[in-house]
């Protein structure tokens, strides 16, 4: 009897080794990542946007690419799926038009039929908040009434591209005298001081 409680004890143990074992080599697999199969991953801030542009060649026509988005860089959570095409050095993008603020991080995964999963690295993006900008009235007259939260740059420009009024605005509400304006339309280009990002809405010009 004490033999065969022996071998008993022995085996639960092999078995529960083996189980353990196992758990681990599929954690691993999951979470690891690997650059195989891709030439390039890139996050660029755009105007309050992130665009993500990436080329991968080790791919087949029924993949498809998971793009996964986190604010820590260690739980991600899923932003879309897109299909993947055949072949070689194929470039994608992908707009991702609610970013956040502060620390954005992004990896891609290949996923195919066949059970395989490569991942891209991670990267990251400092996305900073763009500033509250209005203005009005629009139609103007004369004066034109501009609020923002960050200090802006204003340009007014013409159809032809030419600017036609140009000035430096603090944050807060400010009046700018455009009177000085023909009678037409224009484009209103606020260049966002704190975020280096461009701003335009269009302008129309009574008299």
């Amino acid at each position: 009897m004490k033999e065969l409680q022996l071998w008993l004890a022995s085996a639960f143990l092999c078995c529960a080794l083996m189980g353990q074992s196992s758990v681990d080599h599929i954690d691993t697999g999951s979470v690891g990542e690997s650059n195989t199969g891709f030439g390039f991953f890139t996050a660029t801030p755009q105007n309050g946007h992130a665009v993500l542009r990436w080329s991968a060649s080790q791919i087949k026509s029924e993949d498809f690419f998971i793009i996964e988005k986190s604010s820590d860089a260690v739980h991600f959570d899923m932003l879309s799926v897109m299909g993947a095409s055949v072949g070689s050095d194929s470039v994608f993008s992908l707009t991702d038009n609610a970013v956040g603020t502060g620390i954005v991080s992004y990896r891609l995964r290949i996923a195919g039929k066949d059970g395989k999963e490569l991942y891209s690295k991670t990267v990251n993006i400092n996305s900073t908040t763009m500033a509250d900008f209005r203005f009005y009235p629009n139609p103007v007259d004369k004066l034109l009434i501009i609020r923002s939260s960050h200090p802006l740059s204003i340009q007014v420009v013409d159809a032809y591209g030419i600017v036609w009024f140009t000035q430096e605005v603090d944050a807060g509400m400010q009046i700018v005298n455009v009177s000085a304006l023909q009678k037409g339309n224009y484009i209103l280009k606020a260049m966002d001081k704190t975020t280096n990002t461009m701003i335009s809405e269009q302008l129309v010009k009574n008299n």
